[in-house]
């Protein structure tokens, strides 16, 4: 066993002389990786090793994080000093073609050592990723950058300078553009007793792009405990956090395990203004539902993580956004809507629904679309992953029906479709049709 410790400490040596580590670790966050192997004294069958962690009397905390570069069907557990084994469970958010990732894991700082321990043999070894974010390293400026379109306004926020100020948090230099139909609740999960949020921030894009292998920190924003919010990706921009099924979402992170914990009233605040600025900025009806691309059924546009679960697409199965923040949401949703920034574009589309008929349905491929006085300026019919099939537009000489006030409609194939309505206002309404045979 001191054989095996001098190799970890020579190891975990090597890694801190190379360049690539800052020298000053007064102001600075350090990591490092360390080669997991199993101790000479492992019984049959199982794989146990201890790891020695670095004393860092800057740093926030310390994040472990545990993978393996090789698929691994069996469970991992870990233990601290004279503490008990505990399960270190897989990385909810995503599964990951050629790694094997468990959650994070926070530990406060003074913590000497750390075992793992497999519940079989492995074919290769794990790796260890500790990261040290260093203490009170943020901003305290916060910004808020007004929208012309959007009656809602955008809550103040803490951007990347804010909550990495080093700039060694670089955000993707080729993000992936997208425009949001339905917005994600997610709690972070990670067990952290820490306060200094920025550093949990800082933690989180460490573990997605050093762990991962992800472009930035997955989500698109992240609520902490005291209601600030941080901009991770961004609005309108592709995230990775909902199970494989990322296009036209946006990701909120509520920053706790709210499997255990409860989330503060500051952080529920934070998090219906931002949603519902969002709601506002990119037109999304807080209380309805609509098939989401990707997902291809109807998905509440506020949901949380666990409701993509056993859809077609999805990757992985969860518990987020935790049992005591999930049950939170419809009241989320009503609140969100009852916002008096949204009561015209609510209003609006109420009138809008009560004005728009379509009949039979499910039909047998043949309905129609009575507009009652509304000035319809196109109709788009799109199968149910989003896939656009044909156009009307009133434009269009070649078709008359549209400036009638009963328009005929046909589809041919038997399934879920739906019909996206567009006003000369800039309105769109959103109906579903199932075609029987």
């Amino acid at each position: 066993m001191k054989y095996f410790l001098l190799k970890i400490i020579l190891l975990y040596t090597f890694i801190n002389s190379c360049p690539a580590q800052s020298p000053n670790l007064n102001i600075a966050d350090t990591a490092s990786h360390i080669m997991l192997q199993p101790s000479p004294s492992s019984p049959p069958g199982f794989f146990i090793t201890q790891v020695e962690l670095p004393q860092l009397t800057h740093a926030a905390f310390l994040s472990i994080a545990v993978y393996s570069y090789r698929k691994y069907s069996g469970d991992i557990s870990y233990k601290i000093a004279n503490g008990d084994w505990t399960p270190l469970h897989r990385y909810h958010e995503a599964t990951h073609p050629d790694r094997e990732i468990f959650e994070l894991l926070t530990l406060p700082i003074g913590v000497r050592n750390i075992q793992i321990r497999t519940d079989r043999t492995i074919r290769d070894y794990f790796l260890l990723r500790w990261f040290a974010p260093a203490a009170g390293q943020h901003h305290a400026s916060l910004s808020a950058a007004p929208r012309d379109e959007c009656d809602c306004p955008q809550p103040e926020i803490c951007g990347r300078a804010c909550w990495c100020p080093s700039g060694d948090c670089p955000q993707d230099a080729t993000p992936t553009a997208t425009a949001p139909s339905h917005i994600i609740v997610h709690h972070s999960a990670a067990h952290s007793a820490s306060n200094d949020f920025a550093a949990v921030v800082r933690s989180y894009w460490d573990f997605h792009v050093n762990v991962n292998g992800w472009d930035d920190i997955g989500y698109n924003w992240l609520v902490d405990g005291d209601g600030v919010i941080y901009k991770g990706r961004g609005s309108g921009v592709r995230g990775a956090h909902f199970s494989c099924m990322n296009a036209e979402t946006t990701g909120i992170c509520m920053i706790g395990n709210f499997e255990t914990a409860t989330p503060t009233q500051a952080a529920l605040s934070s998090l219906e203004n931002l949603i519902t600025w969002e709601s506002c900025d990119k037109a999304i009806i807080p209380q309805d539902s609509s098939i989401h691309v990707t997902a291809q059924v109807p998905l509440a546009h506020i949901s949380g993580h666990r409701d993509g679960n056993d859809l077609p697409n999805s990757c992985t199965n969860t518990a987020c956004p935790g049992a005591n923040l999930y049950p939170l949401l419809p009241t989320i949703r009503t609140q969100v809507a009852e916002q008096a920034c949204l009561q015209v574009t609510t209003n609006t589309t109420t009138v809008l629904e009560n004005n728009i008929t379509l009949f039979p349905n499910p039909n047998n491929g043949n309905f129609f679309i009575t507009k009652n006085e509304l000035d319809i300026k196109t109709i788009e019919v799109r199968s149910a992953n989003g896939a656009l099939l044909s156009v009307f537009d009133k434009n269009d000489n070649s078709i008359n029906e549209i400036n009638t006030s009963v328009i005929p409609l046909s589809i041919e194939a038997p399934g879920v479709y739906f019909v996206q309505i567009g006003l000369e206002d800039g309105g769109v309404i959103t109906r579903w049709v199932v075609v029987e045979r």
